[in-house]
Parts: structure tokens; sequence; C-alpha cells
């Protein structure tokens, strides 16, 4: 009878280590995202004497351009520092060979280097930093536990959307992120896997990160002109979403060396962006002030117009210099700008039209296409928002029809001889959960 017992007790260890690990990865990943949103907040203070929105509208010129200049040097001193260890271990890079561990050490380091530099300022996400730090505290937690091996990709992905669901109080599309862009797989175990690791980091981060969603966004009745625009941003996000691609990827291609060009090229790059941001204070940062500006109905024709150019430039200049960090929310940021534009000159034309509301169907469809995860982008921009149930619809049309017309695009574009059946796929951006400086193999 005691072996009996014995034997059953064994049958069912992995499964207990199993729920042991992912419980302990979703509470590890939601204290690392509330953990990073703190260290943004001091950032952010030390950089413009406040934090939260509008912290640049509220900063003196003087502190507009030396805060993202001083940001980008240190920056800069940080990962050529970790680049003289050699390179980091990427994320997909873990993620297809499970032999490879990401150290935790140089891998958080990177992450805390990347809050310096967006929270003072630079045109990155924030979302990368939470992501990478969660997935390599989950594979040290898998490995310590004595996890099946097998089950390990799926623990790094799962905690790298739960990372993301921490920081931006999104559980639905944290999950997403880790089955629909890293993980392209559905089976039961791996959406059960993902969803509760989401979930309890979500909760667990929840006293720093708040309840609430992150941008407030209007209450609105079902609006005909809604269905219209979904219908023209489709082929319009569709070719910003590939511009925006295709700009990260060459900029990632052309990242200097290590070496002393290193944090000169960013500390630059944050000049520019600080002189800029006198004129245009929305500019900096990963995109927080232009969204909350477009869902607050705010801005202007001309404005959005103007940032819709240079929040990809200079996106695509912090990559070049070889800055690591996310580019969902600048994404994101670039959709908003463009539907911000064309509910504005609609307006101007005597039409009716919802600003937030347009944004977000734009910020949707460009986040698709940079993302190739249309269930993903459509998720994360409603729960970012929380916006009214009957817009959900529409971000599903926009973002699958939005995709769907970029790989018609990419196909149209693609130079070479003919290639066998089935859709080519937009460029994939760079996105910092490479090795300090990023590798053409990161993750998003």
């Amino acid at each position: 009878m005691a072996g009996t017992d014995g034997n059953r007790q064994h049958r069912h260890r992995p499964t207990l280590t199993a729920v042991a690990v992912v419980v302990l990865g979703g509470i590890t990943a939601g204290l690392v995202g509330a953990a990073m949103v703190a260290v943004m907040h001091l950032v952010e203070l030390a950089a413009y004497g406040r934090h939260g929105t509008s912290l640049v509208q509220a900063a003196a010129p003087w502190r507009r351009i030396l805060a993202p200049a001083l940001g980008g040097i240190l920056a800069g001193l940080g990962w050529w520092t970790l680049r003289r260890g050699g390179h980091l271990v990427p994320l997909r890079t873990a993620l297809h060979d499970p032999a490879r561990r990401m150290g935790v050490l140089r891998t958080t380091a990177d992450a805390l280097l990347q809050i310096l530099l967006v929270g003072s300022g630079g045109s990155l996400g924030r979302e990368g930093a939470p992501r990478q730090t969660s997935a390599v505290l989950a594979q040290h937690i898998a490995r310590s536990g004595g996890l099946a091996p097998d089950l390990g990709p799926t623990i790094l992905a799962a905690a790298a959307g739960a990372g993301l669901a921490a920081v931006y109080n999104v559980p639905v599309a944290g999950a997403l992120f880790a089955l629909e862009v890293l993980l392209v797989r559905w089976t039961p175990l791996t959406i059960i896997v993902t969803a509760a690791m989401s979930a309890i980091a979500t909760v667990v981060a929840w006293p720093v990160v708040s309840v609430r969603p992150t941008y407030d966004f209007p209450a609105a009745a079902p609006q005909f002109g809604a269905l219209w625009w979904t219908l023209v941003a489709v082929p319009l996000t569709a070719l910003l979403g590939l511009g925006f691609a295709t700009l990260a990827g060459v900029a990632e291609r052309r990242r200097p060396r290590a070496g002393w060009r290193l944090p000169v090229a960013i500390g630059v790059t944050g000049a520019v962006l600080g002189a800029l941001s006198v004129p245009v204070p929305d500019l900096p940062g990963n995109g927080q002030e232009i969204m909350q500006t477009a869902f607050a109905g705010g801005g202007s024709a001309t404005g959005f117009l103007l940032l819709l150019v240079l929040k990809p430039l200079v996106t695509g200049l912090y990559v070049r210099s070889g800055a690591v960090g996310g580019l969902l929310t600048p994404a994101l940021a670039t959709g908003a700008s463009a539907g911000g534009a064309a509910a504005w000159i609609v307006r101007a034309g005597g039409g009716q039209a919802s600003v937030a509301l347009w944004a977000l169907i734009g910020a949707a469809g460009v986040l698709a296409v940079t993302q190739r995860a249309p269930l993903f982008a459509a998720a994360m921009a409603w729960e970012l928002t929380a916006a009214p149930l009957w817009t959900v619809p529409l971000l599903l049309v926009v973002t699958y029809a939005s995709l769907g017309c970029a790989h018609l695009v990419a196909r149209r574009l693609r130079p070479g001889p003919p290639r066998p059946p089935g859709p080519p796929r937009p460029p994939r951006p760079v996105s910092g959960n490479g090795p300090a400086g990023g590798s053409p193999a990161s993750s998003p």
C-alpha cells in the first residue's frame, strides 16, 4: 500500500512542479513589472522633475534637451560595458534552443538600462525590459525546480508575456503575445500556462501599476463614421506598419559596434530628440504622450501629421544608434497619430469624427502589421483603453485586414523569382529582447 502511494506521488510530481513554476513565474513577473514601473517613475522624476503624463510639457526647454541626451550617454556607457563581456542570449534564441541560458544578472542589467533610456525620454518602448527580465527569472526558476525540459520554451514565452501584462495591466494581451508572437502555436497546455501566468502577474503588479487601464478613453455610442474609418484605415495602417518595420530593420542592421561610438551615438540621438521636443513636446518617450493626447480628443491635424513622420524616424534613429528597447508602443503611437490626423482633417471639412476612436483603430492596425499578430494587437489596443465593447469587432477587422493587406503589398514588392505558395510575411522589427544592442534574430 505504501508502495502504491509512493508511485502515485511520483506520477504527480511533474504536474505539481509545473504548477509551482507557473505560479512562481507569474508572481515573479508581477513583481518585475511593478519594480520596472517604480524605477521608471524614479528616472522620470530625476530627468524631468516629475513622473506620469505631461512631464515633458511641464519641463523647461533646457531640461527637455539635457534629459534624453544625458540618459542616452549613461545608457550607452552601460551597454558598452555589457558588450565588452560578450553578447547576451536573446529571448528568441533561448526559445528555439533551450540549452542556451539567459544570464540573470547581465539580462537584468540590460533591462534596467532600457528603463533608464526610456524614462529619460528615449523614443523606445518600456515593455522590452519586463519581458526579458521575467523570462530570464522564469528560466532560472524552471531549471532550479527540475521542470521537464520540453516545457521550458512554454514557460519562457509565458513569462515574457506575463511581464508585458504586468507593466501595462493587459492580461489577455500578455497571454496572446506569448501565444501568437513568441510560441506561434496553440494547445490546451500553452493556453492555460500563458493565461495563468499573465493573470497572476497582472494582479501582483496592481498595487504599483493600478487596476485602471493605462489610458483614459471616453464613453461613446456606436458611430457609422467609425466603420467608414476602419475600412479606410486598412491600407493606410498596412503601409505604415510595413514602413515602420522596414525602417527598424534597416536601422538594426546598421548599429554601431561596441566601443566609444555607442554612448556618443545614443547621446547625440537624445540631444536631437530633445531639441525636437521643444516645439513638439509629445515626441519623447515610448509614445504615451501621443496616445493620451489622442484619446483625450486633443491635438490637431498638423500636430498629428508631424508626429506621424517624426515618431518612427526618431525611433529608427535610436535603434540605429545602438539603443535597446521595445517597439510595441512606438508603433501604437504611430498608428494613433495617423488616426488622430485623419479625424481632425474630417472635422475641418465639416464631418463628424471621434479623435479618440479613430486613433485607437489606427494604433491597432499598425501594431498588427509590425508584430504580425492581429489578435494580440486588437487585445492590446482594447485593454490599454478599456474602450466600449462595441469597438472590439472594429479592432479585429482592422487588425486582420491590415495584416492581410500588408502581406499582399509585401508580395508585390518582394524581388526575385516566384516563391512557393503561402503568404509572405512583412519584416519583423527588433525590440530589445536581444543582446545589448540587439540582433537580427531578437524577438519583438
